[in-house]
């Protein structure tokens, strides 16, 4: 985690190959950096692979296409543009407000979408999406 350019927090997990067997469990650990060469290196290569990034965008052909494959496709054009924008972490309040929506209307848009996927969280809904085509990386 990089912050303001000015600080970083690196978590340090070492190999526990070995350890979990004998049941001890490393401390959590992790390195605080403060400016200079190693922050801007890791600043430079944030950017470097962010630049190099693709963004997630919801594709209803790949959902309607998976239906023979998998679960229904069920997902209408609204529902996968509230997912899409869910998925570029906006909050539900955000998407209503870049779609013209009521904030209840998108909250209800993600329910349905959980009980298409058969999932109880928004983290397995973004797994199932990607999963069964309901997403495609493009540039």
């Amino acid at each position: 985690m990089i912050a303001d350019r000015a600080v970083a927090l690196l978590p340090l997990t070492p190999r526990t190959t070995g350890l979990t067997a004998l049941g001890e469990l490393p401390e959590p650990a992790a390195l605080l950096v403060h400016r200079g060469p190693l922050l801007a290196s890791l600043v430079n290569l944030f950017e470097d692979i962010w630049n190099e990034a693709l963004p997630v965008r919801v594709c209803a052909d790949a959902a309607r296409r998976r239906a023979v494959d998998g679960p229904p496709a069920g997902p209408d054009a609204l529902d996968l543009e509230v997912l899409s924008l869910l998925m570029g972490g906006l909050t539900d309040a955000s998407v209503a407000k870049q779609l013209g929506l009521g904030l209840r209307t998108v909250q209800r848009r993600v329910k349905r979408l959980m009980e298409l996927a058969g999932v109880t969280t928004r983290l397995q809904l973004g797994w199932h999406a990607a999963a069964y085509g309901w997403t495609t990386a493009a540039r």
